[in-house]
């Protein structure tokens, strides 16, 4: 039997659970967006530089006291580890948690990692292979596997953040998310279609790993997908299976180069005052570069999704655009 599809009501769950412990993050005027009309969904201001806290908040507070009591595993790039081991730290600690990140995962995302009271286990070439490594660990040692986006709970986790958007600014026409496993985008579009139907969803990928927009057109899930190197790390490879069974909700899916994932990075730095990872910053590629069009007039919010960069690859962007290149959509 398919498992069922996530609703608001699970979404609302959620957000009563993660509640005592998040506070809702800020809807802003985007600068680098020109018109107008585009808002930042600021889940990069989360304490762990990340949306993935919520999911990861979601997931450990449903837990029983035996499940607590075996230990939580988890497979990361960087960011939803670092919401596990927030999540321990804030339920109380006593929780034993044991992180698989691959050996590729930034350098900003595994420091910031072992400052918690956590074991951190590094390996592997992609997540993939840190995911395999995890679910090994979890069978042979009994730990509850608090999954990045396969779970409905993480799922239902990551999208208080629509509710949240609704709220803040309710005449939102468009979300524009970055899409990797799915969690987010399914969590999302579930929270928002229900009700308001005519809310526009809009998956953006980079170009590297257009692993959705394939999916679709494959007519399967690609939950193990041949990415090549890109900024938007955090999102590269396959999707999880959940994403795929909530694609009727997903209006469009773009994606967007390089190029412009670096353009927006440097804009929203000169022209918002925000640091933007690579994977978090595809949605304001994707309005800059006009590859998501806004006709109807109303609001379009994009979620800025994390601020996970390594510092040196900031600085690389910044210094190269010294003269103003970065300015490909104007504003």
């Amino acid at each position: 039997m398919a498992a069922p599809l996530l609703t608001r009501e699970d979404v609302e769950e959620a957000r009563r659970a993660i509640a005592p412990f998040l506070s809702p993050t800020p809807l802003r005027r985007a600068f680098s967006v020109p018109g107008g009309q585009a808002r930042l969904k600021l889940e990069c201001w989360q304490p762990t530089g990340s949306f993935k806290v919520r999911g990861a908040l979601s997931v450990m507070a449903a837990l029983s006291v035996a499940e607590r009591q075996r230990g939580v595993v988890a497979a990361s790039a960087g960011n939803h580890a670092l919401g596990v081991a927030h999540a321990i730290q804030a339920l109380g600690g006593g929780v034993h948690g044991t992180l698989f990140v691959p050996e590729t995962a930034p350098r900003a995302k595994v420091d910031k990692l072992r400052t918690f009271r956590v074991t951190v286990v590094e390996g592997g070439a992609t997540y993939e292979e840190a995911a395999a490594r995890a679910q090994e660990h979890a069978v042979r040692t009994g730990a509850y596997e608090v999954h990045a986006f396969q779970d409905s709970r993480t799922a239902a986790g990551q999208g208080t953040v629509a509710l949240e958007i609704l709220e803040q600014e309710p005449e939102t026409g468009t979300l524009v998310v970055p899409v990797g496993g799915g969690g987010l985008i399914t969590g999302m579009a579930a929270a928002v279609k229900e009700a308001r139907p005519d809310v526009r969803i809009v998956a953006v990928q980079p170009e590297a790993s257009p692993s959705l927009r394939d999916s679709l057109a494959q007519g399967r899930p690609l939950l193990d997908y041949p990415a090549r190197p890109t900024l938007a790390d955090g999102i590269a490879g396959g999707i999880g299976e959940i994403v795929y069974r909530h694609r009727h909700l997903i209006d469009e899916v773009v994606t967007v180069a390089e190029s412009e994932i670096e353009d927006a990075i440097v804009a929203l730095v000169a022209q918002d005052q925000v640091i933007a990872e690579g994977a978090g910053a595809v949605g304001v590629a994707a309005l800059r570069s006009g590859r998501v069009q806004v006709k109807d007039g109303r609001p379009v919010a994009v979620v800025i999704t994390g601020a996970n960069i390594d510092a040196r690859v900031l600085g690389r962007l910044l210094g190269g655009h010294q003269r103003g290149e970065w300015l490909l959509g104007g504003g």
